[in-house]
Parts: structure tokens; C-alpha cells; sequence
């Protein structure tokens, strides 16, 4: 058994791949969805060909610092006392482990742990140099810091942009810093308002696809909750005040809005039922106070309220 735990997907992707070696029978859980409990009963389950099993979990929460059910605890304690030989489970979580837990005090005796995250700016300049080099390219340490200031150090968004970096060039040549700035700096800078924007229009698949960036780059999801509560509170505004007989300068004066404002808001509302501008004002108060209030996951609850916008 292993746990691998950090930020960086795309690290701990790594770590797994050093384990599995292209093995096809692999099998992938999470616990967000899946209990311990189902972990333990599908390690324990071999196949009449006595094949090695790989089973990879994401989400074991139960390493760090979140409450979890003190039975699939101890089952679990049971389990790592007495594993099933031809069984490898793979645990992985994003957040930082509780060192003062039982499950991890006991699991970290036995099996190996490592942190993924490029902790300094030296490992991220020497692991972005060695993709370089790997693509054929040729790179300057001052475009490479230019890198990693304007993907805020992640590694996971710095693979990204380096992937559309190597396209962009098409065939392997000395990346220009210039080159570089067209590429990734705009690109990160309207990523919200585009988020904003698909949501608002229904746009499911570019919104999940721009929020995954967001939360590559660690944006706070109350920010964009901020931006969606406006909108929202904007569009029902507005609309409220047409039919009871508003002119648009009037609705601009009494909101402080411009005529641009007032008809996108108006064009946006058209994909909504009055209730659904309510019920959706509603959902943004209550995800609110629960992110605030650390009841939830940030951005669980964020792609619920998606999911509900989108009904």
C-alpha cells in the first residue's frame, strides 16, 4: 500500500504511474462517492487467474484532518495488519495529512508516504528545464521564472501551458519569453469572467472546463461565488424593475448602471423563469454560509450549485 498526498495532480499521477507501470488491471475509487468499507471488500475480492490487483483511491480523507466513521476506521486498521498479497492500493488526497491520527500513525509504520508538491522554486525550475529538454526545445531560466510567476508556481497549470507552448511552436525551437506572454498571460487573466459567462448562459461543459483551471490555480471559489451572486442579483434586478414599469434610464440611475449593463442583464435573464433567478439567489446564500462556515468542500458545493443552475 502506498499514500500519496499534495496539490499537484499531475504529481501524484506520477508516482502512481512509477508503481502500476502500464498494468491494465487497475481499478480507480473515491471515497467521495465509495465508502472505505467498499475500498476493503474490493482489495479482499482476487480473481481465479491470481492476477495483481491495483486499486486506486482518491479522496482518503480519512489521512488528514476530516472526521470519518470509526467502524470503516477500524476495519481499515484490521485490514493493513493482515493485506491481501496480491492486492495494491494506492491512497491519494489533496489535502495535507494529520500526522496525529491513529489510521496514519499506524498505516505510515508499515507503508510508504510521500508528499508530491515541488515545495521551492529550484525543484519547479529543474522539473520544467527537464520537459523542455525531454520535447526537444530549448529554454531560458528567465522565461522559465516568467513561467512560473504567471502560472502562481502550480505545476499541474505549468504542464498545461508548457503543453500549449510545445504546440504552439509546432517544431522543437528556443522558446521566445514574447511567445510566451500571448500564450499563457491572457489567457489566465479573462479565465473568471469567461467562467461567469458560460455559466450564466448554460454553457455546462466550458464552465467545468474553465473551473477545473480555476482550481488548478487555486482560485478561492467564495471570489467566484462573489461574482455569480452579482450577476444573478443583477439580472433578477433588473427584470423586477421592467415590469413594473421602469425605463432603462431609470433603471440605470436608480442601480448605477450603464445602458451596455442593463442589456446584457436583460439578454442574460432571458434564460431564466422569475423563480429560477429566486431559487438560484437562494442556493448562493446557503452554499455561501456553508463554505464560510467550513461545512463543505469549496468546490463540491460549487459544482452542485452548477448542476442545480443548470436543471
Amino acid at each position: 500500500m502506498y499514500l500519496f498526498y499534495g496539490e499537484s495532480f499531475r504529481l501524484i499521477e506520477e508516482e502512481i504511474e512509477k508503481i502500476i507501470k502500464g498494468n491494465n488491471n487497475v481499478l480507480t475509487m473515491d471515497l467521495s462517492v465509495s465508502t472505505l468499507q467498499d475500498v476493503i471488500e474490493e482489495a479482499t475480492y482476487v480473481s481465479m487467474f491470481q492476477e495483481q490487483k491495483y486499486i486506486i483511491v482518491r479522496n482518503a480523507n480519512f489521512f488528514t484532518s476530516n472526521k470519518s466513521k470509526e467502524e470503516d476506521i477500524e476495519l481499515f486498521l484490521k485490514y493493513i495488519k493482515n493485506p491481501i498479497p496480491l492486492t495494491t492500493i494506492i491512497f491519494t488526497c489533496s489535502s495535507k495529512v494529520d500526522a496525529r491520527k491513529k489510521v496514519y500513525k499506524e498505516f505510515s509504520q508499515k507503508y510508504p508516504v510521500k508528499a508530491t508538491d515541488l515545495v521551492n522554486k529550484f525543484d519547479l525550475i529543474n522539473k520544467v528545464r527537464d520537459m523542455v529538454f525531454q520535447n526537444k526545445f530549448k529554454i531560458e531560466t528567465e522565461t522559465i521564472e516568467y513561467i512560473l510567476t504567471t502560472c502562481q508556481n502550480n505545476f499541474d497549470l505549468i504542464f498545461n501551458e508548457l503543453q500549449k507552448i510545445f504546440l504552439y511552436y509546432e517544431t522543437p525551437k528556443k522558446i521566445e519569453k514574447a511567445d510566451v506572454y500571448e500564450i499563457i498571460s491572457k489567457t489566465l487573466m479573462d479565465n473568471n469572467f469567461k467562467f461567469l459567462d458560460a455559466v450564466v448562459k448554460k454553457d455546462s461543459q466550458l464552465a467545468l472546463k474553465i473551473l477545473e483551471d480555476l482550481y488548478i490555480l487555486k482560485v478561492e471559489p467564495i471570489s467566484l461565488l462573489m461574482l455569480l451572486a452579482r450577476e444573478y442579483r443583477l439580472m433578477y434586478s433588473v427584470e423586477f424593475l421592467l415590469r413594473n414599469g421602469y425605463r432603462k434610464a431609470d433603471i440605470g440611475k436608480k442601480l448605477g448602471l450603464q445602458d451596455w449593463q442593463i442589456n446584457k442583464a436583460i439578454t442574460n435573464a432571458n434564460y431564466y423563469y422569475e423563480e429560477d433567478l429566486k431559487n438560484i439567489l437562494k442556493e448562493l446564500s446557503n452554499i455561501d454560509y456553508h463554505i464560510k462556515s467550513g461545512q463543505k468542500d469549496r468546490f463540491l458545493e460549487l459544482k452542485t450549485l452548477l448542476l442545480k443552475i443548470w436543471e
